[in-house]
Order: structure tokens, then C-alpha cells, then sequence
């Protein structure tokens, strides 16, 4: 090629930056910048899309701004890149409390990025080279996509379950069929991540499911990385009438002994969730026997530090025990009442859900079928893509933002995630337009 051409074909872009620039959309921002307010901004977008909590912002406000006296070296470096030590303490002791690890946990075991997405893409940057993969069970984070693939080249992998619950036992052999299946299409699978509690589905893992799934692991000698960072948000379990529910079991609870390589196995958590604290940006990559792989990732941490302030902030509300123990269980009524809020409306009005759900923030629902019950009962079962794009629409043009189940890899159309863990003025406003949108 010819050295004038190139800027022409390129638009001075790399390969992996268009890339990128395919893999972009401005939409979730034009959301953003249009929110609803009832009084000074009626016409707004009503978000259910976004995995947020502002339930109980306001106590987290009163608590950091009783004593909020950061000093001249949170304005610094700091004695690491991956978080302060004394964070790295705080941190170890809360998710040795919460989490209850076969064996306790140690700052020494965690690095501080900036948010649980950067642990993400470390994991699939560290264990994985490009082309290789990552298994992910159907439907999933969305962001998963970006956060394992993007800029790592590593494939994200889907797992379908067809009529197999995806969180119990008999999911782990199509966890198996897919590792078998993916390396005869040439691409070695290097690592299963889940997200416990799941997100969207808002259930638990058992802990004979992660037993047998470490096995797995085990036989193929692939990592398993847990996405914990939904981990405080469960409530009382059987709210919808359904069996008892599992509560939560982290991965680092079940003794390694004689089922998997301890170096295999890590876990993931953040302030993000739990905490109603997005905007902090501060998530936690816990290894507990794999040194080499935080070593890798302390060598690019970097790109993903946090902010000293942050990590004070984080550092002065996690070591505050009596708050923290107030702050879980309130936080654990409120989202229990948004639940049953949202499901006492999805059962009235006979709109399908994903039932057992005891923790997250979403409630996984079937607005497809109810839409065409109401618009379209003689429609064939092969049209449902169509009319799934076109309700899509529809609700767009009704102004409420919901996670669409394309985007979380969901195996049936119609499918979408709504966000409960809202205020209940803007949760009504969003359900009214929902149902205006299936009526319309």
C-alpha cells in the first residue's frame, strides 16, 4: 500500500480502535443526560436499565460527611498503586466477616482497581492470550462482553442451557459440553467466570453447584473467577412463594483440599453495589494462593488506580463495623420491598418473570409474550425476534430504559432486565410506561 493512502483507509485509526469505535454506543449516555424529574423534567427517559442503588445513598452521605477529613497524601500517590494498605486491611477484614473464606484473608491477597469492570479485564489480560476463551453461562453480564474481550482479544464464550436451570447442578455437564465443543473449533478455554449472586436472573449459587463446577475446573485445569459483587444484596429467602432459595456462598468459603489447585480460583468485589456507590470506582481482585497472578497485575495496575480520596472514602465507612452492619441489613429490607413491589405488578398484570429470585437488583421478565398477548395473540412463534425489536421500540419511544436480553446473551427474544432498586416514585413511573407501551 501506497504511504499516502494509508491515513485514507485507516482515518488514523488502528485495527483494534476501530474495533472499538464498532463496539460503542452513545445510547446508555443520551439516556443519562435526559433523566426524568417530575417536576423539572416530566418528559424525561425513566431509567430501569442501570445496575444503580440509590436506596439508601442518603445514609451513606450522612455517614461520610459526619467525618470526612481526608489529608495532603490522599492528594498522593500513596504507598501503592493497588490500593492503600490500610484499605487493603479494611477490605480484608470486611469480606472475611461477610464472606466467611476457609481461611482468613490478608491485604496481601487483594488489589484495589478502579471498579470490579478493570478487575475484569485484568483476569481475562492475565490468564488468557488472545484467541483464547472464557465461559460465560447464558443469559449474562452484559458487560462481560466488553470487560473479558475487548481490549485483551480474548473470546467471550456463551454457555445455553436450553431447558437446564442455568444455577443448578446439571448446568455444570453444558459447562463441560461447551469447553469440549470450543476447543474442536480451535479456541482453548482458559477460565469459567461467573457472577454470584447472578446478574440478571438475581439467584444464588449453591454450594454444591461451585463444588462441582470446581471440579470442572479441576479436570480442565481452568480457572474459575466469581463475580461477587452482589454479595450483601440478599434478602429473606422464598419472598415469591417459590422454594427456599440458596442464600449466598462465596468461592472462597469452600475448602480447596483435594477438589481444585487453590491457585485457580479467585474472586471479585466492590463498593459499587452493595454500597450504592458507582461513581467511586473502587472494585477488588482476592487471590488467595496465586501470588504470580497479582504480581502480573500489579505490574499494569497503573491503568486501573484508584484515587487516593476513594480509597480514603472506601477505607473510613468499611472499618466503621457498627455502620456497615446497620447499612447490609437495612439495605436488604429495602431491596425486598422494591422486589415485591415490581412482582405484585408483573403478577397482576400477567407478564411472565424468572422466578426465585432472593438477591441483585433486577428482576428478569418477559415482556414479549405479554405484548403479544395483548397486541398480536395469533402471531407465529418464528415472528418473535421481529416483534421483540419492534417492542424494543416501542419502549424506547415510551421513554423507559430497560437492559434488553439480546445484550445479556439471553437465549429467547423478548426478554428484558428491569432495575428495582429504585426510588418508588421513578419505579411507578417506569412500570406505567411499560404497560403503556404493551397496551400502545
Amino acid at each position: 500500500m501506497h504511504p499516502s493512502s494509508v491515513g485514507q483507509t485507516t482515518n488514523f485509526l488502528s485495527q483494534r480502535a476501530r474495533s472499538s469505535l464498532r463496539n460503542t454506543s452513545n445510547a446508555l449516555w443520551d439516556v443519562l443526560n435526559d433523566l426524568w424529574h417530575p417536576q423539572l423534567n416530566p418528559s424525561g427517559f425513566v431509567t430501569l436499565g442501570v445496575a444503580d442503588n440509590p436506596l439508601l445513598q442518603d445514609q451513606l452521605l450522612r455517614r461520610l460527611k459526619s467525618n470526612y477529613n481526608p489529608l495532603e497524601r490522599h492528594l498522593c500517590l500513596g504507598d501503592s498503586i493497588t490500593g492503600s494498605d490500610r484499605l487493603k486491611c479494611a477490605v480484608a477484614d470486611f469480606l472475611t466477616t461477610h464472606f466467611q473464606p476457609s481461611r482468613s484473608l490478608e491485604s496481601s491477597h487483594i488489589v484495589a482497581t478502579n471498579g470490579v469492570a478493570s478487575a475484569i479485564e485484568h483476569c481475562s489480560w492475565a490468564m488468557c492470550d488472545p484467541g483464547e476463551g472464557v465461559l460465560v453461562g447464558r443469559p449474562y453480564f452484559r458487560g462481560f462482553s466488553r470487560d473479558i474481550c475487548l481490549r485483551p482479544g480474548v473470546n467471550l464464550v456463551p454457555v445455553s442451557f436450553g431447558d437446564v436451570d442455568p444455577v443448578t447442578i446439571p448446568a455444570v455437564s453444558k459447562y463441560e459440553e461447551a469447553i469440549i465443543s470450543s476447543y474442536e473449533r480451535g479456541c482453548s478455554i482458559r477460565a469459567i467466570m461467573l457472577c454470584n449472586p447472578h446478574n440478571p436472573l438475581g439467584r444464588c449459587y449453591s454450594r454444591s453447584f461451585l463444588t462441582e463446577l470446581m471440579k470442572l475446573c479441576q479436570k480442565y485445569h481452568i480457572h474459575i473467577i466469581s463475580d461477587e459483587i452482589y454479595a450483601l444484596s440478599v434478602w429473606r429467602q422464598g419472598m415469591d412463594g417459590t422454594a427456599t432459595m440458596e442464600d449466598f456462598t462465596s468461592v472462597l468459603s469452600i475448602a480447596k483440599e483435594g477438589l481444585i489447585d487453590p491457585k485457580l480460583v479467585h474472586a471479585l468485589w466492590g463498593v459499587s453495589k452493595d454500597f450504592g456507590a458507582n461513581g467511586l470506582r473502587l472494585g477488588f481482585l482476592i487471590s488467595q494462593n496465586n501470588p504470580d497472578l497479582l504480581e502480573s497485575v500489579r505490574g499494569v495496575a497503573q491503568y486501573s488506580s484508584i484515587s487516593g480520596l476513594a480509597d480514603y472514602t472506601a477505607t473510613a465507612f468499611l472499618e466503621d463495623k457498627e455502620f456497615v452492619d446497620a447499612y447490609v441489613k437495612h439495605n436488604r429490607e429495602k431491596l425486598a420491598a422494591s422486589f415485591n413491589h415490581v412482582t405484585a405488578f408483573l403478577d397482576l398484570h400477567e407478564i411472565p418473570y424468572a422466578r426465585g429470585s432472593n438477591a441483585g437488583f433486577f428482576v428478569w421478565c418477559d415482556l414479549l409474550t405479554a405484548y403479544m398477548r395483548l397486541q398480536h395473540p395469533d402471531l407465529a412463534a418464528d415472528s418473535k425476534l421481529e416483534r421483540s425489536k419492534a417492542l424494543t421500540e416501542r419502549l424506547a419511544q415510551c421513554k423507559v430504559h430497560l437492559g434488553v436480553g439480546d445484550d445479556f446473551g439471553g437465549e429467547e427474544p423478548g426478554w428484558y432486565r428491569i432495575t428495582f432498586s429504585q426510588h418508588r416514585d421513578l419505579l411507578d413511573e417506569g412500570l406505567r410506561r411499560i404497560l403503556l407501551a404493551l397496551r400502545s
